[in-house]
């Protein structure tokens, strides 16, 4: 059981990387794009959180609702640019 919530935030976190570096968004940029997403204020602490090592004692596992509201944003940003 520990092993699959381990490799679900390693997988979460590692999407969520490819999206910041795909788009060159930073994290502070992901915070605000999931905060108007989402009408959930999310900080960039937050975000770093979610990046951070799992043995981190700020590390908190990547939503995936936070993922699925970045990807979302940049597709706005797509049909918009």
């Amino acid at each position: 059981m520990e092993n699959t919530k381990n490799k679900e935030r390693e997988n979460n976190q590692n999407e969520f990387r490819e999206i910041l570096s795909q788009h060159g968004i930073t994290q502070s940029q992901a915070a605000d794009l999931i905060t108007v997403e989402t009408c959930r204020s999310v900080s960039a602490r937050a975000v770093r959180a979610w990046l951070s090592n799992h043995t981190a004692k700020t590390a908190t596992p990547c939503p995936k609702w936070a993922i699925i509201a970045l990807k979302r944003a940049t597709e706005k940003g797509k049909k918009t640019a």
